[in-house]
């Protein structure tokens, strides 16, 4: 009996040394190679996010182009390897590195061309879920973006900052464009409530407005207007009301967005019978907002541009030309290092 158990035991160590060195055979190899470090930063869709810890190093591809501007004005061109191109000619003029950048594709992200690159950072707008899906398959860090409102710039600031390593400019750009919000509605609150004028933003084509959640709504409000629109426009999208539902609203200032190709011309429409019943018409109130190479109505930081023009139309002796005027000149000298003259970039103090 004693033999039996013994025989019994022995079978069963023999077993486990076996097994042990199987699974010993089956264990990948050891490298000496460290893992790389990587920090946690939240997007803006509010996920957490892995990326590489040397921020100063991280590069960058993306298909949005509404974050071009930031690239440059945090001063990180070199560090993007592809992005979509918006206002081409005004970039040509601040920053020719952000040229000659490649890209993955606008309407569809391209995974062969994104794999080439190779970034250490895919920025995808945060509704664009088949994108960051690609993203993610390829094993890159994705951050889901979305800059449609002021508090959204900001916002942008602060995440790319922390991305790239760049936190100490992206404080710097934050911080004018909050005292410049401060200032804006200091001289808004001089603005009796009687004298306050309504007014709306039309869209790239006739009887499409901005709703009242956009940021082109927001500026005609810190500006000192009245937005007449009520509609909310979804996913922050243009909303088409219809030119009946503009003339009923007959407000007494329109602007045109700059941020999209127009399919009219606001100066023809002083000639439409059709629009010669509204108040706007006929005070000749109607104005294009600037400018046609570096929209001030874009997403962006140049938004606080847009909102100090629209308060020198609605309100001249609040905010003057040689008001405008200077804020235009420090703005770009501050986010980009130069200036321009008006026909530069495509605007007019005195339009």
């Amino acid at each position: 009996m004693k033999n039996i158990l013994r025989r019994t035991i022995a079978l069963v160590l023999a077993l486990v040394i076996v097994l042990s060195f199987a699974a010993c055979a089956k264990a990948p190899a050891e490298t000496n190679e460290p893992k790389e470090a990587t920090i946690t930063v939240k997007d803006m869709a509010g996920n957490e996010v892995a990326i590489p810890a040397d921020t100063n190093s991280n590069t960058v591809a993306t298909t949005y182009g509404v974050v071009t501007p930031f690239f440059v004005t945090l001063k990180m061109s070199d560090r993007v390897l592809a992005t979509t191109l918006k206002n081409k000619g005004f970039l040509r003029k601040v920053d020719e590195t952000i040229i000659n950048t490649g890209d993955v594709g606008n309407i569809s992200l391209d995974a062969e061309k994104l794999a080439g690159y190779a970034p250490s950072i895919l920025l995808c707008r945060k509704t664009e879920s088949e994108k960051i899906a690609i993203g993610k398959k390829l094993g890159i860090p994705t951050l889901s973006v979305y800059i449609e409102t002021a508090d959204q710039v900001i916002e942008a600031y602060r995440l790319l900052g922390q991305a790239f390593g760049c936190e100490e400019r992206a404080d710097e750009l934050i911080g004018y464009i909050e005292n410049e919000l401060k200032e804006i509605d200091t001289l808004a609150a001089g603005i009796p409530d009687d004298a306050r004028v309504t007014a709306i933003c039309m869209g790239s084509k006739l009887g499409q407005v901005a709703g009242d959640n956009m940021l082109q709504t927001m500026m005609i409000e810190r500006a000192g207007g009245i937005c007449e629109v009520t509609e909310v426009a979804d996913d922050m999208m243009w909303v088409d009301v219809g030119v009946e539902n503009i003339f009923s609203k007959n407000p007494d200032f329109i602007f045109a967005s700059s941020s999209n190709p127009l399919d009219y011309k606001v100066e023809d429409l002083y000639n439409e019978a059709a629009w010669s019943g509204m108040k706007a018409v006929q005070n000749k109130q109607m104005y294009f907002i600037p400018a046609k190479m570096d929209s001030w109505d874009m997403p962006g930081p140049a938004f606080v541009l847009g909102i100090y023009y629209m308060m020198h139309c609605m309100y001249p002796d609040v905010c003057t030309s040689e008001k405008l005027q200077e804020e235009i000149d420090n703005f770009y000298d501050f986010f980009y290092g130069k200036t321009f003259a008006g026909d530069e970039i495509g605007y007019s103090v005195g339009d």
